[in-house]
């Protein structure tokens, strides 16, 4: 008896994960596990997330989430496959390191910011705190389309 019951909530608890499967949330930042999840410029393991990004693109498999260890692999990635159709990008902020789009975040530029790929790019929710970490750096603070073209 015990068995057949144990069969009926396997099946149930399973059909309650298929409609997830293949689907990825346009609004929503994609999981990283660090130390394991790769870069998909540069296919270094993504191992500090403070300089972790994704770009969100729609293809013929609905939206899929492209990670990236620094903005410097994002930017050269989408320079690359000028192609993409991005839907969104997701930075993580540098102190919190929890996910903002990039749209809204602020960024901040100095060669003394040492990025696994060495763009010099850190995000930060507000410009306030962008303006913040910048001042003793005496780095630039800009917008995502300011900081997209600093890097060659």
């Amino acid at each position: 008896m015990k068995t057949p019951m144990r069969r009926m909530i396997s099946t149930a608890c399973l059909l309650l994960t298929i409609p997830s499967c293949g689907r990825n949330d346009v609004d929503a930042p994609p999981p990283i596990v660090l130390g394991d999840s790769t870069c998909q410029e540069c296919g270094m393991i993504i191992s500090d997330e403070r300089f972790a990004t994704s770009t969100i693109i729609e293809n013929e498999r609905g939206y899929q989430p492209l990670l990236f260890d620094d903005f410097n692999c994002q930017i050269k990635f989408e320079r690359k496959f000028k192609d993409l159709k991005i839907v969104n990008r997701w930075s993580h902020e540098y102190v919190e390191s929890t996910w903002i789009k990039s749209e809204v975040g602020w960024f901040v530029y100095s060669t003394q910011i040492r990025s696994p790929m060495a763009s010099g790019l850190v995000m930060f929710e507000t410009k306030s705190q962008a303006e913040a970490f910048a001042q003793p750096l005496d780095a630039v603070v800009l917008n995502q389309e300011s900081a997209w073209q600093i890097i060659e």
